[in-house]
């Protein structure tokens, strides 16, 4: 019996012990994470929009969410820009270098139609611009791919906060090997021993230099300089959703019980001619364009054309609701080409310069805002440049990433 019960107070002792081994390493591990993502800048919107206001070049890239909205936002705000650009993360090129008045690029915000109608909308309530430049996605006018173009839908969900699903990161991101020990305690050292750097906020902008500068842009630091691999390399996983109509490249389907020309959706283009049309009758100088594909990307687009007529019928179907556009869809009208993309569907720096020197070609309006003499330095010394050599944001220089035998210089 006695036995029994000196077994019984050992596994009692045993379990007591256990449990406050547990409770001590919760009570080290959560102050400890909190302090990490403080430290790292992953959370820190507001830390990263007042140096960024403050006119100070810092970069904020986090890992912890990609919903841009709420960061865009507040940086509007902040900044109240004369002109802006607004859209998916094809218009994230867009620098204010390139500008002659204040410039915000509020890109990344806006994955179909409802909430570039809200994002643009939240955008006003702040403040109103003299003019905005617009980037459309040729899938946003599919049914598929966004059924209700009329439907109210919230501009930000707010995910950059102290909850259970940021505090799980950076423990995952360590099992997963997306940081290294080393980063992992980097809250305990000094900047020049490898510790978290001042004037990057997020884990990607620590590491790589990826992440959005002071204008709003964004920086693909690692994959441009060679640092990581491209996820996209030679547009292979672009090339894929083409040839199976998936994601954004889906195979357009005849609308049921429609006359629209199939995949294209006449809902979807009076959705955009509505935000439009609010725009120009507020005063509100406003400029368009189609978003560029990469030449690869949109030579296999062409081989199945029947599949994408919401692509090459857009024009057509935005002209004729009266909206002044530019169709940039292939790079080769305004002379970029692949070695100027960073992925399948995504131009790089000077792509973006190119377009906005044929936009202010196009429009005088926009003359008064754009700084030719620099976009076109940026076209004579960098073509075949995915990203403009800026010392402020690293020393690396751009590599051949994508191995298409592009010729690339040194600063």
């Amino acid at each position: 019996m006695s036995k029994i019960l000196t077994e019984a107070a050992y596994l009692h002792r045993y379990f007591r012990v256990l449990l406050l081994l547990v409770v001590a390493a919760c009570l080290l591990v959560l102050p400890y994470t909190v302090w990490w993502l403080y430290k790292s800048g992953d959370v820190a919107v507001e830390r990263a929009v007042e140096d960024q206001a403050a006119g100070r070049f810092a970069i904020f890239g986090s890992g912890v969410s990609q919903d841009f909205v709420d960061y865009k936002l507040q940086l509007y705000a902040k900044l109240k820009p004369e002109i802006a650009a607004v859209g998916s993360s094809r218009v994230m090129q867009f620098r204010s270098a390139y500008f002659r008045k204040s410039f915000l690029n509020v890109g990344g915000t806006a994955g179909n139609l409802s909430v570039l109608r809200s994002t643009i909308d939240a955008m006003l309530a702040e403040h109103r611009p003299e003019a905005l430049i617009i980037g459309l996605d040729f899938w946003w006018f599919m049914p598929q791919w966004h059924p209700d173009p009329f439907k109210d839908e919230p501009p930000t969900s707010g995910s950059y906060n102290y909850g259970f699903e940021s505090l799980k990161k950076p423990w995952a991101w360590l099992l997963e090997g997306k940081v290294s020990l080393h980063d992992f305690i980097a809250p305990v050292l000094l900047e020049s021993a490898g510790g978290f750097r001042a004037g990057r906020y997020g884990i990607m902008a620590q590491q790589t230099d990826d992440g959005f500068g002071p204008d709003g842009s964004w920086y693909y630091t690692a994959e441009t300089t060679g640092q990581k691999r491209p996820f996209d390399y030679q547009f292979e996983d672009t090339l894929t959703q083409v040839r199976h109509g998936i994601k954004a490249f889906f195979h357009a389907r005849p609308l049921e019980g429609s006359r629209d020309p199939g995949g294209i959706s006449s809902a979807h283009v009076d959705a955009f001619a509505e935000i439009y049309c609010r725009l120009k009758s507020r005063g509100i100088a406003t400029f368009v364009f189609i978003s560029p594909l990469s030449t690869k990307v949109l030579d296999a687009m062409r081989q199945r054309e029947a599949d994408y007529p919401h692509l090459f019928h857009l024009k057509e179907a935005l002209m004729a609701r009266g909206i002044e556009m530019v169709d940039f869809t292939d790079p080769r009208t305004f002379g970029s080409g692949d070695c100027e993309f960073v992925d399948g569907f995504h131009g790089g720096e000077v792509t973006y310069a190119r377009m906005l020197r044929d936009m202010a070609d196009r429009w005088p309006a926009l003359l008064a805002y754009v700084n030719m003499e620099r976009i076109n330095a940026v076209i004579r010394d960098w073509r075949g440049h995915a990203l403009v050599f800026d010392e402020r944001v690293t020393d690396k220089t751009e590599t051949d990433f994508n191995n298409f035998n592009c010729p690339k210089r040194k600063p």
